[in-house]
């Protein structure tokens, strides 16, 4: 007896079904799910993904099941996702915690020691040893992405120096710190903007060919651990084992591959005083279109 055609058709109605049910109710679909934590992509998914998983025990353990660890394509797709409701738990870039926080309801846990210190950085080899050097009206810059927190601040302080994209130099959007390196390091570009904690993820090999030009300010924190609002009564817990986890062994090779320095608890202070870069997002933003 053929019962290859009822077979399909109760796979296809059991595809329906499960289709009908996500649209007509997404929260419990959702809820059903395992937990999501995702990492703001500044370096290849791959790469982020191995350094972020020693958190994964812990926090497993925090919420009783099992957690998957991904990051986004870019920026762009990081930010849809969380405004999807797709993140349940965050790593993030500054500036996009704190419009999780006033869009979204997320929950603030946890701050790296380490502020974010965005840098314009050249060839090892190449001439330059300060902005002078440049021959502008025929520079390209490197940068990760027009959303990262780095970016931002980074193109506010070359504005303040006179220094205007499209006019002055072209920006060249790589997707990742990885990519803005490897284009640097390729001659594609006169220069990029990294971070500091950046140079101390990638390959050693190849942070040595790139050289630090000049620092381009400071922010708060190279990372900000968040919450989905769902995982509200879980955040005191996640944020007690995050900070516990910085002080462990494990939890201080974890800090170190990441160049953090450790964690720290962030307030609402800090959160609050992040609005300004926010407004300098949207103001680029803006300009760019």
């Amino acid at each position: 007896m053929n019962t290859d055609f009822p077979v399909r058709r109760r796979r296809f109605l059991t595809s329906t079904l499960a289709i009908a049910a996500a649209a007509w109710f997404p929260e419990v679909v959702r809820a059903a799910a395992r937990p999501v934590f995702g990492i703001v992509p500044y370096l290849p998914a791959r790469r982020l993904v191995g350094l972020y998983a020693p958190l994964l025990p812990l926090v497993e353990g925090v919420l009783g099941q099992s957690v998957e660890l991904t990051s986004a394509p870019n920026y762009a797709e990081h930010l849809a996702r969380m405004r999807a409701g797709s993140y349940d738990i965050v790593a993030d870039s500054m500036i996009l915690a704190r419009i999780a926080q006033r869009e979204l309801g997320h929950v603030p846990l946890a701050r790296t020691l380490a502020p974010l210190e965005p840098v314009l950085a050249v060839r090892a080899d190449s001439g330059p040893t300060s902005l002078r050097g440049f021959k502008w009206g025929e520079v390209s810059i490197a940068v990760t992405d027009r959303t990262a927190a780095l970016t931002v601040i980074g193109l506010r302080l070359l504005r303040d120096e006179n220094r205007i994209p499209g006019r002055d130099y072209r920006l060249v959007v790589t997707g990742s710190h990885a990519n803005s390196l490897q284009r640097l390091i390729a001659g594609e570009v006169e220069a990029a903007i990294l971070s500091r904690t950046t140079l101390a993820q990638v390959d050693a090999a190849l942070a040595a060919k790139a050289r630090v030009l000049m620092p381009l300010g400071r922010g708060l924190a190279a990372v900000i651990y968040h919450v989905a609002p769902r995982l509200a009564d879980k955040a005191p817990a996640l944020s007690r084992a995050l900070l516990d986890f910085a002080a462990q062994p494990a939890g201080q090779s974890f800090i170190a591959a990441l160049g953090h320095q450790g964690l720290v608890p962030v307030t609402e202070a800090e959160m609050k005083a992040l609005d300004p870069l926010v407004t300098e997002l949207y103001r680029q933003m803006r300009e760019e279109a």
